[in-house]
This record gives C-alpha cells, structure tokens and sequence, in this order.
C-alpha cells in the first residue's frame, strides 16, 4: 500500500512538472497566433485567385482589400493581449534591419531599395518570363535574384541566399490599409494615392507608386503573372513578359 501510494506522488509529481514545461511562453503565443492570422489571410487571398482562374466576376480591388484589412486587423487586436506582452507581437509592426526591413506580423523580410544605381536601385525594371513556355526565366530572376556577381543570392544580400519574389499574398502586406466601403476603386472604397503602409515606408522611402511583381502566376493563363500597384493599391494580372519593379523577401511563418 505503501508503495502504491509513493508511486501515484510520484506519478503525480511527473505530471505537474510535464504540464508546467508544456505552459506556452508569450513569444510562442505569438507565433501561434501569427501563423493562425497568416493561413486565414492566404486562405482568403487563394480564394479571390480562385473566382478568377474560374472566370467568376468579382471585385478583385475589394475582395483582395477584405483579405488585407481583416489580416491587418488581427495585429491590433494583438497589442492589447496580455498573454502577448513581451512577445514581437506587441509593440511596432516594422523593424528597419539597415539593409532590410522586418514585418513582426507576417515574419518576412524585406529586402530595402536604393538610389545608388546597384542591384537594389529603385529604378530598376525586370521581366518576369523572356516568352513560351513563360517560366520563371525572365531578369527579376536571371539577374536580380542569380546574376552573376550581383544577384541577391550569389553575393548572399544581408547574410542570406534565400531571397525570392514575394507571393500575390505576401506582397500586399506592405500595402497601406485604407477604409472601404461600396465599389472597389470608387470614391469609398481607393488608396489615397501613394499606397505603401506608413511604418514601412518610414523605413524605405524608395519604393516606386508603381507595378511590383510577384512570383504568383494567373490561372488558366500561363502567359500571366500577377502585379501589385502601389498607386490605389491595385491588383492584378499581365503579361510576364512585361518589365516591373521588384522587391525581394525571404523568410515568413
């Protein structure tokens, strides 16, 4: 009986101290919601993308803008999370790494653009596909991410050899959240020009109001790729064999 009773303290004891190693800290709380917040945005985004490879008509300006505002949404909500203070899921969204920038929401980093006439010079256009059968061969690969000597990952940019074109979805991250209501693009519902979010663009101020490529093509058409607009915040698709500006990211949850 004696031994029985020692062996159940025992048992007891190891169940206590499993549970209390099992407690999550508040940076794994974070990161458990980021993940969470990051499949129901993408979820969303795939969605949109979707109708459009089915040929469905809808509001693309609007339904990518539900899909950025509820996501951006989920950041502020963070903040005034008590389980989440001292976690990168509270304070600023936007770390400025000197070459790059950091977004404590998505966990991507961004590459920063120049005006130095290098690799990373605002000014620089690069088309995504050189022709048939459209792959992935165009400059924004062969040159800006491999070229010899200068591409991001031949000469390792801020310490990494991952640096790739960001996804439809993880591009209009850095999108400004505006208010939205009735049509997408009219008068209710548009970016007010410039549509780069602030905190980032304090960080890099080089981004052009322009067409930014992703690595995303457009379903059913192969000759398609999608683009993000930082003038209104638009989106959406056009010949890969067109020359945009481009940004690097690496990383993310």
């Amino acid at each position: 009986m004696i031994r029985a009773r020692t062996w159940g303290i025992v048992c007891a004891a190891l169940v206590s101290a499993g549970n209390a190693l099992a407690t999550p800290t508040a940076q794994q709380k974070c990161d458990e919601a980021r993940v969470t917040a990051r499949k129901v945005y993408e979820t969303c985004v795939d969605a949109v993308v979707a109708k459009d490879a089915k040929g469905v008509s809808v509001d693309e300006y609007k339904a990518f803008w539900k899909c950025r505002h509820a996501y951006f949404k989920k950041w502020t909500s963070f903040q005034s999370k008590v389980s989440l203070a001292g976690s990168t899921c509270v304070g600023a969204r936007h770390a400025d790494n000197g070459s790059t920038i950091t977004d404590n929401l998505t966990g991507l980093e961004w590459e920063k653009k120049t005006d130095d006439g290098s690799i990373h010079d605002k000014d620089n256009i690069y088309s995504w596909s050189t022709g048939t059968p459209y792959k992935g061969d165009g400059a924004a690969f062969a040159t800006f991410l491999t070229g010899a000597g200068t591409g991001l990952n031949v000469v390792g940019f801020a310490g990494a050899n991952d640096w790739r074109l960001p996804t439809l979805a993880e591009l209009q991250t850095i999108l400004m959240d505006f208010p939205c209501t009735g049509t997408g693009g009219g008068s209710g519902c548009i970016c007010p020009g410039a549509c780069i979010a602030p905190s980032f663009a304090s960080f890099d101020p080089n981004t052009q109001i322009d067409f930014y490529w992703t690595s995303t093509g457009s379903l059913p058409s192969p000759n398609l790729g999608w683009y993000v607009y930082f003038y209104f915040g638009f989106v959406t698709n056009n010949p890969k064999t067109s020359s945009y500006f481009v940004r690097a990211v690496r990383g993310g949850l």
